[in-house]
């Protein structure tokens, strides 16, 4: 485990290094949720909202009390929490047992990913606190910290119903290693984060007159989320959107699956309905980064089995790629022109692990 002054630096080297790009990031040209979210963030209560954004309450809870420029606020409340993200990502990736330059490069990369360098762009948005939730409480979770981890969970889930999945994946997790009474605890702890959301759903229905306002995450039957943003962005959009997402890791991390500890193996399985769940029922390429607590990690067992300077410039270029479609920063070159030095990179780490393999079942063939 790092030291606590080393996880501050870390903290602070990360935070300055991403308040530099919130501050570069150009303003949002598109619709977003900041009015939805300064509105709770001054009145508290906002009678007959009509948004599912009006149930995150959290963060504008929080934000509403702290004096400044809004703006100023959610940048700096995003930045925070992709740092705390980047530091919790490297203290798991020390208990998967990776060294640390494997850690470290799993931590840029989580800190520097497209979901993260995106709400530096657009910060009026639940997700940092739930990018920061995910690596934090599974970390807490094998160290059997069990009841900090659900009461975080509770607390959480008023920011974004995320909050509750880890806690589900690590019960299905604990069931799957066979220790069903730690199985057992971690159910628990997720159904009362979830009661927990039930409830506030139900209070702000029933007596402030909220709603979802025909938001296509209820639409269970009718493809949720998933069918309305593939029929707006078309498949090759989608597919593209996609690819933005976590680029390189699409190679990285199914390479670094058959290398890597045991616990992560099986919690990147046990996420995988989770991770299907969420897609469905919220926006495909946003969703998914609140899994890169797993997805990075698995990568960085490659990357740590690289060449130093094969590694780092990998994820230079996922960096590269990330804050030109996530960031949106104007002087970053054309993704057009990063996103297939990303993709040769990456597979430039996985060809010697395949050969390896491939030559070892020839020896056994033999």
């Amino acid at each position: 485990m790092a030291s606590r002054r080393f996880l501050l630096g870390w903290f602070i080297a990360a935070a300055a290094a991403l308040g530099i790009v919130a501050a570069s990031a150009p303003p949002v040209d598109r619709v977003t949720d900041r009015d939805t979210y300064e509105l709770t963030a001054s009145r508290i209560v906002v009678p007959d909202c009509t948004d599912i954004h009006c149930f995150r309450v959290l963060v504008p809870w929080v934000l509403g009390r702290i004096p400044g420029s809004s703006l100023a606020k959610w940048k700096t409340y995003a930045v925070v929490m992709n740092a705390a993200a980047s530091v919790a990502v490297f203290d798991l990736c020390l208990i998967f047992d990776l060294r640390r330059r494997g850690a470290a490069l799993a931590a840029v990369m989580s800190a520097f990913g497209f979901g993260s360098l995106y709400t530096l762009y657009d910060p009026y948005t639940a997700d940092p606190l739930m990018y920061a939730v995910g690596p934090l409480l599974v970390g807490q979770l094998l160290r059997d910290r069990m009841a900090l981890a659900g009461a975080i969970g509770m607390i959480a889930i008023l920011g974004k119903e995320f909050a509750a999945a880890p806690l589900y994946i690590f019960s299905a997790f604990a069931a799957m290693i066979g220790q069903a009474a730690r199985a057992l605890r971690a159910l628990v702890w997720a159904n009362a984060a979830f009661a927990v959301w039930l409830v506030l759903q139900i209070t702000l229905t029933l007596a402030f007159n909220y709603g979802y306002g025909g938001n296509p995450s209820t639409d269970l039957l009718g493809g949720g989320y998933l069918r309305p943003w593939i029929q707006k962005l078309s498949v090759r959009g989608a597919a593209s959107a996609m690819l933005n997402e976590y680029s390189a890791f699409y190679l990285l991390a199914p390479a670094g699956f058959l290398l890597a500890d045991r616990r992560l193996r099986l919690l990147a399985v046990a996420a995988i309905p989770v991770a299907v769940i969420f897609a469905y029922v919220q926006q495909p390429d946003r969703a998914l980064w609140n899994f890169h607590f797993i997805v990075v990690p698995l990568g960085a067992f490659v990357l740590e089995r690289v060449a130093p300077a094969l590694a780092w410039a990998t994820a230079a270029l996922f960096v590269a790629t990330n804050l030109k479609v996530g960031a949106q920063l104007p002087f970053i070159p054309a993704a057009r022109l990063l996103m297939p030095l990303t993709l040769i990179a990456a597979a430039a780490c996985v060809a010697p692990m395949l050969r390896q393999r491939t030559a070892a079942r020839f020896e056994v063939q033999s």
